[in-house]
């Protein structure tokens, strides 16, 4: 009786220390891909700084409707995916899936819109270093989105054939940090690109 209650205590304390080490690795990824954006944000602001108009003379900035769309649509998803973590932390399935199911797809319209204004800033990024900068941290940011999306889509799948659990949701957590850290730093492109003059 007690080498059973120590296995299960034992495998409690291995299985919390999986997701411990999970959750660690996840924040050191996105260390790491905060230092890339740091460096994108970096080379934006020394080119504004070594220019003496920004953008320049000719180079029009592009709308900032698309981006305030988009910022909306940033807040809603990552609001569905608190929804859905908190789910399920608390084996809500329904709301787990639901909340998945809306954070992806409030993603995928946000990677369309992207793509919409892609398609407008064509000449803008080759125009000069302000537009190639504005179009290369869209770029890069909306690649995120689309890897965050794939993240979503796993666990939605998981999700569906019941292998997402209070005891077993480390996928679910990981994505949802992830998301938030595409969402703050889409609030950030967001401020640097069209709001900081």
């Amino acid at each position: 009786m007690n080498t059973a209650l120590n296995e299960r205590a034992s495998a409690a304390y291995q299985a919390e220390q999986r997701r411990k080490t999970g959750l660690i690795g996840v924040v050191f990824f996105i260390v790491a891909e905060s230092m890339f954006f740091l460096g994108l944000f970096l080379a934006w602001f020394y080119l504004r700084a070594t220019n003496e108009a920004w953008p320049p003379a000719g180079v029009a900035q592009p709308s900032i409707v698309p981006a305030l769309f988009n910022t909306l649509l940033a807040l809603l998803s990552a609001a569905c995916m608190v929804v859905a973590d908190r789910a399920a932390a608390r084996g809500d399935q329904r709301r787990l899936i639901g909340g998945v199911i809306a954070s992806a797809a409030f993603g995928v319209i946000f990677m369309a819109v992207q793509a919409a204004e892609f398609v407008d800033l064509s000449l803008l990024a080759q125009s000069s270093a302000y537009g190639s900068t504005f179009t290369f941290l869209l770029f890069f940011h909306v690649l995120r989105v689309f890897v965050g999306v794939v993240l979503m889509a796993v666990v939605l799948f998981r999700a569906l054939l019941g292998q997402i659990n209070p005891s077993r949701r480390l996928l679910v957590q990981a994505t949802a940090l992830y998301w938030y850290f595409i969402t703050a730093v889409w609030l950030v492109v967001f401020a640097v690109l069209y709001l900081i003059k």
